[in-house]
């Protein structure tokens, strides 16, 4: 699948929120309507022949634009739409600015998937953060969405204000009962000129530590893959401006498979732990998931030999396997 993004940050935001730096965390400054015809023919002539093409706008909040401006992006793609060279619309929005009405028009449009920044579902955490919305506000909302035939998307976001393991987890179960499509997962940083920023530096905010906000979205990806929901993506793109306006907090390159090697680990280590004296493990996986099983730098490898297991297990990596598989065989 091909997504051509076009950015709009923070368009059509009602309130600031309090760990909000679009700008900065996005890498893009405001965009306007005109060239986004110009952005979907360029991607579309980098990549002919893509089965499934979708335009996304991403950065603001779609649906809380003047109407005016969401009729002029949505009319720029319909002839795309018409003649086959698009599928869909994607759009992401706040709970708060979704109603009967708004579904309706993007049922109209063919806004096919709606990504919502949910963040948390405590609604002290939301107050706290200035969200604007409460966990109400996010169950009518995706439930509209469905009712609509629209695929829904929720942005979930550990380690803001208030917020702790047990309720973060808990608000997972809460996504899980209302049945999303997928989800992402973006442990909150702390990012210069935004509300956080000034809690940090007053000491009155302490963010996740990596290993914290590791385990804590390990916990999550575990929870919401149980239930059928795919989690598409666990930390922030990484881009020069966040790199550079980064003041602390959880963030790195390659933090989704920080978070697939944690949970690797644990699997490797179960596994492990049921072999009887002189047993040895074959363990048979995807070859795309060789890094991820073995962690950076060999991590997980290395953490099992401390754990004992050295020379009792073995990593067979098998194009023919499907990637997240994995298959053991005792020696």
């Amino acid at each position: 699948m091909l997504v051509i993004p076009v950015f709009i940050p923070h368009r059509g935001c009602p309130n600031h929120c309090l760990f909000c730096n679009q700008e900065k965390i996005a890498g893009q400054v405001r965009g306007d309507d005109a060239p986004v015809a110009a952005t979907i023919d360029q991607w579309l002539a980098r990549s002919p022949g893509r089965a499934e093409i979708q335009v996304a706008f991403f950065g603001g909040s779609f649906t809380c634009l003047p109407l005016d401006d969401q009729l002029a992006m949505l009319t720029v793609v319909q002839p795309y739409l018409a003649d086959g060279r698009v599928g869909c619309i994607r759009i992401s929005t706040r709970p708060d600015c979704v109603n009967k009405e708004v579904c309706d028009l993007l049922k109209e449009f063919r806004v096919g998937v709606v990504e919502l920044g949910v963040q948390s579902m405590n609604d002290k955490v939301l107050a706290a953060s200035r969200r604007g919305h409460d966990s109400a506000q996010v169950r009518t909302a995706v439930a509209l969405l469905h009712e609509a035939g629209v695929s829904v998307g929720v942005q979930l976001m550990p380690g803001l204000p208030g917020e702790t393991r047990r309720s973060f987890l808990a608000g997972i179960d809460e996504v899980i009962r209302l049945q999303p499509d997928f989800a992402r997962i973006y442990p909150a940083v702390v990012v210069q000129d935004s509300g956080l920023e000034r809690l940090y530096l007053e000491n009155n905010y302490n963010p996740l530590s990596l290993n914290e906000a590791v385990v804590l979205t390990a916990r999550a990806y575990a929870k919401l893959t149980a239930a059928g929901i795919g989690v598409v993506r666990m930390g922030l793109q990484p881009t020069a401006s966040l790199t550079a306006s980064l003041i602390a907090g959880p963030f790195h390159p390659a933090f989704g498979e920080l978070v697939q090697s944690r949970i690797w680990l644990k699997k490797l280590r179960a596994a492990l732990a049921r072999l009887l004296p002189g047993e040895h493990l074959a363990i048979h996986i995807s070859h795309r998931d060789r890094s991820a099983v073995s962690g950076i730098r060999k991590e997980n490898i290395n953490r099992l030999e401390q754990l004992g297991f050295a020379g009792r297990f073995t990593i067979v990596p098998e194009k023919s396997m499907e990637r997240g598989s994995i298959r053991y065989v005792v020696c």
